[in-house]
C-alpha cells in the first residue's frame, strides 16, 4: 500500500492496515479546498488563490506600519513627502502621546491604556530622516485607528566630497 502526501514527494509506502496519517490530512485539506472553491466561486474570484481569505485580501495597517517604516519617504503626484502610518486601532486619540525631538531627530509615539482587565501599551520612537523638519510633521488619527504622519521632504543638501589628500608625517 502506497498515498501522496501533501509534501509533493513520491508515494511513501505504509505496512499493512495501518492508516497513513499524511494522506488522511492531504485528502480533508483538498475536500475542504473544493468545498471553499464551490462556496466562494473557486480561484478565478480572489487573485488565483482557491482558498477565499476575507480578513487578508486588504491591507493590514501593521502590513502597511513596517513597509512604512523602511521606507517613509514617498512620492506622490511627483511630489516627495514623508509619510508614516502607525496601527493604534486599541486606542483612543486621548489615550496617544506625541512628541518630536529636534534636536535629537526623533519622533515618539506612546500610547497607554487600562481597564480592570487588560492593560495595553504602545510604543515607537523613530528617528526623523534628513530632509525632513520636525516643525512641519503633521498628525491625522483615522476613523479606522490609523496614526498617519505627513510632512514634506526637502531634498537635503549634498557634502561635498574632496579628493584624497596625502598628508606628509614629519620625523624629529
Amino acid at each position: 500500500m502506497s498515498s501522496r502526501s501533501i509534501f509533493r514527494g513520491p508515494p511513501v509506502p505504509w505496512p499493512g492496515n495501518f492508516v497513513n496519517p499524511f494522506a488522511m490530512a492531504d485528502q480533508m485539506m483538498h475536500q475542504m479546498q473544493q468545498e471553499m472553491d464551490r462556496w466562494f466561486g473557486g480561484p478565478q474570484h480572489h487573485r488565483g488563490s482557491s482558498f477565499y481569505r476575507p480578513f487578508v485580501d486588504a491591507e493590514h495597517p501593521t502590513d502597511t506600519e513596517l513597509y512604512r517604516l523602511m521606507n517613509p519617504i514617498v512620492e506622490e503626484n511627483g511630489v516627495k513627502k514623508f509619510k508614516l502610518e502607525f496601527d493604534v486601532r486599541r486606542f483612543k486619540p486621548e489615550d496617544v502621546k506625541i512628541t518630536t525631538n529636534e534636536q535629537k531627530r526623533c519622533l515618539t509615539i506612546e500610547a497607554k491604556k487600562q481597564d480592570e482587565n487588560s492593560k495595553f501599551e504602545y510604543f515607537r520612537k523613530i528617528t526623523i530622516p534628513d530632509g525632513i523638519k520636525p516643525n512641519e510633521i503633521t498628525c491625522n488619527f483615522r476613523s479606522d485607528g490609523v496614526l498617519a504622519f505627513e510632512a514634506p521632504y526637502y531634498e537635503p543638501a549634498k557634502i561635498e566630497t574632496r579628493p584624497d589628500t596625502k598628508i606628509e608625517i614629519e620625523h624629529k
